[in-house]
């Protein structure tokens, strides 16, 4: 799908180990900028999650992403939706995989990697259709790509520093991938974070999906016995940017002590 020189030119933004995934790299930002170059998709879908937590705030990445997750902005049906997406990302082909559920939407495209060794990729869509809200507001955000086999540039909607910190927060809480304490742990580490409002925004989001949020014991509790996990810990050092040292232990003490202490 791409020739081959313009994935190694891509290596200078991309240092991942395999091309495989300098190749699936360069396709996201190519799939983000057609995304929202187009008007309707801005208007009712914004970006979050890791990828947007790596490609916005944390350049370089630190961790190698395969995802999209967005947003929808409005209540309203989603197959329009879909279809604004399947037609900005026609350079994938037309052939893609659609689940669809009440609370998100999946649309996946699979590819085979250009160079050998032939690997079989995907790039997911995941669209959560019942978080119509922000706590902080959208955030603009200029973002753009230079390639050979593509450049261009779009203004992205996501949300503040804070606000997808704290989403991470809730699904430190709710899944057990190492992935969420690494980017909470890299994320407070280089950047200036407001802590406090950090947590106002992770309580609204946790009352929202559940009801309730879990008080700072049943966090504590939930994360020292995941801590333990070898699956926990292992999702994350496999993704990790060669030269990044990360120590999992020493980094959950830093955010019991910077955040769940405040929950």
């Amino acid at each position: 799908m791409i020739p081959r020189r313009y994935i190694t030119e891509w290596k200078a933004n991309a240092p991942w180990p395999t091309d495989a995934q300098v190749e699936q790299d360069l396709v996201i930002e190519r799939a983000l900028v057609a995304l929202f170059s187009d008007p309707f998709l801005k208007e009712h879908v914004a970006f979050r999650g890791g990828t947007a937590l790596h490609k916005i705030y944390l350049k370089p990445q630190a961790r190698y992403s395969e995802d999209i997750d967005l947003v929808q902005i409005k209540d309203g049906p989603i197959k329009p939706i879909l279809q604004a997406i399947g037609k900005q990302l026609d350079f994938l082909g037309t052939k893609r995989n659609i689940k669809q559920n009440v609370n998100m939407n999946t649309a996946t495209y699979r590819f085979e990697s250009e160079i050998p060794p032939v690997v079989n990729m995907r790039l997911k869509i995941e669209i959560n259709t019942r978080e119509h809200f922000t706590v902080m507001g959208y955030t603009e955000l200029e973002h753009s790509m230079e390639n050979g086999w593509f450049s261009g540039n779009c203004a992205m909607n996501s949300f503040s520093i804070e606000e997808l910190l704290a989403t991470k927060l809730r699904a430190l809480y709710q899944r057990r991938k190492g992935r969420d304490l690494f980017d909470l742990y890299h994320a407070t580490s280089l950047l200036d974070v407001d802590t406090d409002k950090l947590i106002f925004i992770y309580k609204h989001y946790m009352d929202f999906s559940r009801g309730q949020s879990p008080t700072q014991k049943q966090f504590l509790l939930n994360m020292d016995e995941k801590v333990e996990d070898s699956d926990f810990g292992g999702d994350i050092y496999a993704l990790l940017r060669p030269g990044i040292e990360y120590d999992q232990r020493n980094a959950y003490e830093i955010i019991k002590d910077q955040l769940i202490s405040k929950v």
